[in-house]
């Protein structure tokens, strides 16, 4: 009979979700959600991109992500412009401050990425990417 208690696929799912509400628990008190943390984290490693690419990058929905960046433009963190070859294109920057902001909150990232892993060597992660990377391929 099928367990879900050890299919790997379910554990994963629980894991990974308290993973992020763990993270988002941590950055709240510091003024952002762990959405808005991981939106300014890719304008500022990719740069400026449309609403469409960022959605793809974060893996949410076109619809999510406006709503979004609906708050994070109303907390002068990120700048919309429409694209000239097509207005219903918009092009997501980050602003000065939005910059600082994640710069400052880089390291929260780090420091759940220790926490997480606390306890597990650096060959027993390569293997575990590895396993996600054939999952990810399977799914494909």
């Amino acid at each position: 009979m099928f367990d879900i208690e050890s299919c790997v696929c379910f554990i994963n799912n629980k894991t990974s979700k308290k993973m992020a509400d763990m993270f988002n628990e941590r950055l709240i008190p510091l003024g952002v959600t762990r959405v808005q943390w991981m939106a300014m984290y890719y304008l500022l490693k990719y740069g400026d991109m449309n609403q469409k690419d960022l959605g793809e990058r974060m893996d949410i929905k076109e619809s999510t992500v406006a709503r979004l960046l609906d708050r994070m433009e109303t907390e002068d963190l990120i700048l919309r412009t429409q694209a000239k070859e097509d207005r219903r294109i918009k092009y997501i920057k980050l602003t000065q401050k939005g910059r600082e902001r994640i710069e400052e909150l880089l390291e929260e990232g780090q420091k759940m990425s220790e926490f997480f892993s606390k306890g597990i060597t650096e060959e027993e992660t390569e293997v575990f990417k590895r396993v996600l990377q054939k999952f990810m391929k399977n799914i494909s």
